[in-house]
Formats: structure tokens, C-alpha cells, sequence
């Protein structure tokens, strides 16, 4: 469990510098546009290099979202066996 737990948090910190790059890149797409004109070469590279990271960072949230979805159901799992377990028993010293 520790390992999962450490493991989303690497995510989450990849995941915040993606977005940080993401950031930098889009300034700086707009600042080589607003220069050199929005269908140089150079700021089609820039966006399409801004594509990559946004894609990136698309599928680390999809896996971070993934591993939380699964962790909730699993503790919905436990959660609801517990309470069945506890009313079991109950209604075995009831008798």
C-alpha cells in the first residue's frame, strides 16, 4: 500500500511539472505568434511541442484517476464487507 501510495504522489509530482512546462511552452508559442506571425514554422513547432506535453499530461491524469477510482472501489468493498461481517455476527450472538 505504501508503494501505491508513493508511486501516486511521483505522479502527482510529474504531473504539476508537466503542467508547469505546459505553461512555459504556451507563453512562449504566443510571444513566437504574436512576433513572427502564427503560421511560421516556428510557432507550428511550438504548438505542436506544446501538443506533446499537453498529451502527456492527459494520460498521467488518466492513470492517476485510474489507480484512484480503483483504490475507492476497493475500499467501498471493504467497507461493505465489514458492515456485513459486523451484522452477521451480531445476529449469530442474537440468537
Amino acid at each position: 500500500m505504501r508503494n501505491k501510495v508513493m508511486f501516486a504522489a511521483r505522479r502527482k509530482h510529474k504531473m504539476d511539472k508537466l503542467l508547469l512546462e505546459i505553461k512555459v511552452k504556451q507563453e512562449r508559442m504566443i510571444q513566437i505568434g504574436l512576433s513572427k506571425g502564427f503560421n511560421n514554422p516556428e510557432t507550428i513547432e511550438a504548438s505542436q511541442s506544446l501538443d506533446v506535453l499537453i498529451l502527456q499530461y492527459q494520460i498521467h491524469k488518466e492513470k492517476l484517476d485510474k489507480s484512484w477510482d480503483i483504490k475507492e472501489s476497493l475500499l467501498r468493498i471493504r467497507d461493505q464487507f465489514s458492515k456485513a461481517s459486523i451484522q452477521s455476527l451480531l445476529a449469530s450472538l442474537l440468537r
